[in-house]
């Protein structure tokens, strides 16, 4: 019992000793270890689609975005629909949505809006809707930037992209065609 004792003594005069050493003026902090591996770029990246705007569907159509693309939360969308096509010259030619256009019946803007999965495209208009109003097959061209790519750019610049090829310009980068998805 007695050697019981005597270690339990020991004990405590030990582990405040052990303690205070502990303690002290910490020592000045190493050198920065080297910087880790840049993580990959996500370049900008296009899709196509053909969409029909009726009373069929409401008027609203839905394109699931391609799995190739990565979304984040400040990236961005822009969509186009061809307006046109040269035959002559193999010359597309794209309009930026909104589109507005004046009717008899009044305004009605062809429109989009996205989320994670997919782009909607929608035609509104401050009459009633109806087979008058009806598009179909029409072309329309999504392009994903993610926000590297315009951080530096305010709104009304990318608003003046009117065209995939000028809105490559703008970013001065290539945007990748995924091609026409089905």
């Amino acid at each position: 019992m007695k050697m019981k004792t005597n270690y339990i003594f020991f004990a405590a005069l030990l582990l405040p000793m052990i303690i205070i050493a502990c303690e002290g003026p910490q020592g000045p902090s190493g050198p920065e270890g080297p910087s880790g591996p840049q993580g990959p770029t996500i370049l900008p990246a296009s899709f196509d689609f053909t969409a029909d705007l009726s009373e069929d569907n409401e008027f609203e159509a839905f394109m699931d975005i391609p799995q190739e693309i990565e979304i984040l939360d400040s990236d961005i969308f822009i969509a186009y629909v061809l307006e046109d096509y040269i035959e002559e010259e193999d010359l597309e030619i794209w309009r930026q949505l909104p589109v507005t256009d004046f009717t008899d019946e009044g305004t009605r803007i062809i429109n989009f809006d996205f989320t994670f999965i997919d782009v909607r495209i929608f035609l509104d208009a401050d009459y009633q809707l109806g087979q008058n109003d009806e598009f179909f097959e029409l072309l329309f061209r999504a392009v994903h930037i993610p926000a590297d790519f315009v951080s530096d750019l305010n709104a009304s610049q990318l608003q003046s992209a009117q065209s995939p090829e000028e809105l490559e310009q703008l970013i001065n980068a290539q945007i990748q065609t995924l091609g026409k998805i089905e």
